[in-house]
């Protein structure tokens, strides 16, 4: 059980979180019924049971056309702390961004999107 009185559903770790607030290391994102979710910071992931890893940057109220709003990010000269508050809407979906230049924070031409 947790703070929340029930088990979690999923439970994914990453590179990276992007937030309205900044970017978030080691992100451990746990994922409850309900559409609930608790974001920590969480070195060493491979340590916790049940626990899903995906290299790069998550990001959470993506659009629900999630290919076609990469494409987007993707033509944009912009880095993504600039383009992504542009990108979310309220209440879409996670999705994790790979293939960047974590330097500049931009796509490479190698760059994927993977809906969660």
């Amino acid at each position: 059980m947790n703070s929340f009185g029930e088990h979690f559903r999923r439970r994914i770790a990453s590179n990276l979180l992007w937030t309205p607030q900044g970017l978030v290391r080691h992100p451990l994102v746990t994922f409850y019924e309900g559409g609930r979710f608790l974001v920590e910071s969480c070195p060493a992931p491979d340590r916790l049971p049940a626990t899903e890893f995906y290299a790069g940057l998550l990001v959470g109220d993506f659009p629900e056309d999630y290919q076609a709003a990469f494409e987007r990010l993707r033509s944009g000269s912009d880095d993504l702390l600039t383009a992504l508050p542009r990108a979310v809407v309220p209440g879409g979906i996670w999705v994790v961004l790979s293939g960047l230049d974590y330097a500049r924070m931009r796509l490479t031409p190698h760059a994927r999107i993977q809906r969660l």
